[in-house]
């Protein structure tokens, strides 16, 4: 039998216990990995990003003077758009917790690699490192969002998706501030190296972080043990895109997508914007300059675990329009009002803090309404959904102010825009929707 399989025992807990409650101790140890992994990705994307923007260490390099940060963006999706098909492959194919243990595993020596690229000051190798931890997280993606329906009731998948969201937000935000203060330790100002050695231990520290929990996951089922993983990591999409088709689900996908793509070209425009609010010819700190990308994902974080706790018996369709409706008002006074830092801040919080009400009951619809064999594929196949909504975002900033010289402020108009054609899908089929989470 195939040792990823032969986990098919009676201790599994999604087969035993009806009323798995969230804070068990397989929840917990998921929610350790998640904020760890997230703290790894988001400190090296911040790292680099730093270092090869404007006034970085790496700015005078070829790959600062011909791509600049953009080519972050780039390595951090493509392995998504790529991979997460057989990613939602293997998770249906093997046990999840057999499966986190390996990739988990696979970051350490991803981990190390990182730190001879930031000792070696080299901007190549620290790519290369950031294309392989975003490939081994783009196999995690459905793993760990497809095994919090093996490890609570689905009933309480709400709340434990808020909890992870919440988490998650939290790790986003706050290595992103490690990742801009350690470049400053890492080459002060951008002028001169000092301590090469302190980005890679910092990455070191956090993939054993991550890999100790994976221990404490209770045994899991695989769920497809007979699936044949095709050759071809797209192959899976086609049929996948088919099945949820046939219900409510692609649905809820591209509308889950669809924040996405807001999300994304809010996340562009709001360190220029943060860049208007400096003193003509004064260049920001790297920490200052992601403020209020931070307020925002904080924001959002505790938007989704209220929204999951008021879900704790269930998801609130109702949820999903109100979020859409916040995130409208919003994205529209921030394309409206002056530019100064605290009021820009507050708005931001807001349109954070709904974002959590549209999110999570749509990713727990997804989670819910997969058939369980099948689940893995479509988280797969959702998340790339997601990441090529974030590219085209990422694309249409780009012409936005690069090709058409439009104005920042005025992007949050079209985000508007979009966020109350959400609204109003949503508020016009809310039986409809209220139905799907019936059944669920």
């Amino acid at each position: 039998m195939d040792k990823l399989s032969e986990h098919a025992t009676s201790a599994d807990p999604s087969e035993q216990d009806d009323t798995r409650e969230v804070w068990n101790s397989g929840f917990c140890s998921l929610m350790v990995m998640q904020f760890a992994g997230a703290m790894n990705d988001n400190i090296l994307r911040s790292l680099i990003s730093v270092s090869v923007a404007i006034g970085g260490i790496w700015a005078a390099t070829k790959v600062g003077t011909t791509v600049g940060t953009p080519i972050v963006g780039l390595c951090l999706t493509i392995p998504f758009l790529i991979f997460s098909g057989w990613g939602g492959q293997i998770a249906d194919r093997y046990s999840k917790r057999t499966l986190m243990i390996i990739l988990k595993a696979i970051e350490t020596p991803c981990a190390v690699l990182a730190l001879f690229a930031f000792a070696y000051e080299s901007v190549t190798l620290a790519l290369l490192t950031l294309v392989l931890i975003a490939t081994q997280s783009a196999f995690y993606g459905p793993v760990k969002y497809g095994v919090i329906a093996e490890l609570v009731d689905r009933r309480r998948l709400g709340p434990a998706n808020g909890w992870i969201s919440m988490s998650t937000q939290i790790a986003i935000v706050t290595g992103s501030l490690i990742g801009a203060i350690v470049s400053e330790l890492y080459a002060p100002q951008g002028t001169s190296y000092d301590l090469v050695w302190v980005p890679g231990i910092f990455i070191i520290f956090f993939a054993l972080l991550g890999l100790v929990p994976t221990f404490f996951i209770p045994r899991l089922t695989a769920k497809d043990p007979g699936l044949r993983v095709g050759w071809n990591p797209f192959a899976t999409y086609i049929p996948s895109l088919r099945e949820m088709s046939k219900g409510p689900i692609l649905g809820v996908a591209l509308a889950w997508a669809g924040f996405w793509l807001i999300g994304m070209i809010s996340l562009s425009a709001l360190p220029d914007l943060q860049k208007a609010l400096a003193p003509a010819g004064v260049s920001l700190s790297p920490v200052r300059a992601i403020a209020l990308v931070s307020v925002l994902g904080l924001f959002s974080g505790i938007g989704s675990a209220l929204c999951g706790w008021l879900s704790k018996d269930g998801v609130k369709a109702i949820h999903v329009p109100l979020g859409a409706a916040g995130m409208t008002v919003f994205f529209f006074l921030i394309g409206i009002v002056p530019v100064h830092f605290w009021l820009l801040a507050g708005l931001a919080a807001g349109g954070g803090f709904c974002a959590g009400f549209y999110l999570i009951p749509l990713w727990t619809l997804i989670q819910a309404r997969a058939p369980d064999d099948e689940r893995g594929r479509y988280l797969g196949t959702a998340n790339a959904i997601s990441f090529a909504f974030m590219t085209i975002g990422a694309v249409f900033y780009a012409v936005w102010t690069k090709v058409f010289g439009f104005g920042v402020s005025e992007v949050f108009l079209f985000n508007s825009g979009l966020a109350f054609i959400g609204c109003m899908i949503f508020l016009i089929r809310r039986h409809r929707l209220a139905g799907w989470v019936q059944e669920a």
